[in-house]
């Protein structure tokens, strides 16, 4: 089941959102790194709280039996370099590794699009990790394509890495049949 996250949520979406980490980001980040993410919970519990009461970004979660199983945030576009139009942007998307490939995240990413069509956004835009093969291999397969030479750096953990950006356009709701 998808619905909107409730401040009551936000300790769930805290736990998703570190164990995705370390699961997705085990051959991209080093060890030590992604086992120190268990210290953040409670800052990242307080960050989720209030993004949902505020309702910005919008939070869906995914639920399996009563339980927190994934997540996506979803909202305007932070981008500057897409500026102009309407574009939204899908900040974040996790699923615990468990729930990996049995449509969950495809349930998310549909739900947030819908959000996004609904508030009136034409185009969307992601940023996903170079190396992350998991993830761009999805968001591929949903319709996104890499924004050539939208590359930037981050770095986590001590590691360099980089980031490209991804784009969608967005059908309005009133055309899609």
């Amino acid at each position: 089941m998808i619905r909107n996250a409730l401040p009551g949520d936000a300790k769930a979406i805290a736990q998703v959102h570190v164990s995705s980490w370390q699961a997705a980001y085990r051959d991209l980040m080093p060890v030590d790194y992604l086992h120190s993410l268990g210290a953040t919970l409670a800052r990242r519990e307080d960050y989720w709280n209030r993004a949902i009461e505020a309702q910005e970004p919008r939070v869906l979660v995914a639920q399996v039996n009563e339980q927190v199983v994934g997540w996506i945030a979803v909202g305007a576009s932070r981008d500057e370099a897409v500026a102009g139009g309407r574009v939204g942007e899908v900040l974040a998307i996790y699923v615990l590794a468990d729930y990996w490939q049995t449509g969950v995240g495809l349930a998310l990413w549909t739900a947030g699009l819908q959000w996004l069509q609904q508030q009136g956004y034409d185009g969307l835009t992601l940023w996903v990790l170079s190396g992350n093969e998991r993830a761009i291999r999805f968001y591929r397969r949903v319709g996104c394509s890499e924004d050539t030479g939208s590359e930037r750096g981050l770095e986590r953990g001590g590691v360099s890495l980089v980031e490209v950006r991804y784009r969608m356009s967005l059908a309005p709701l009133s055309k899609q049949a």
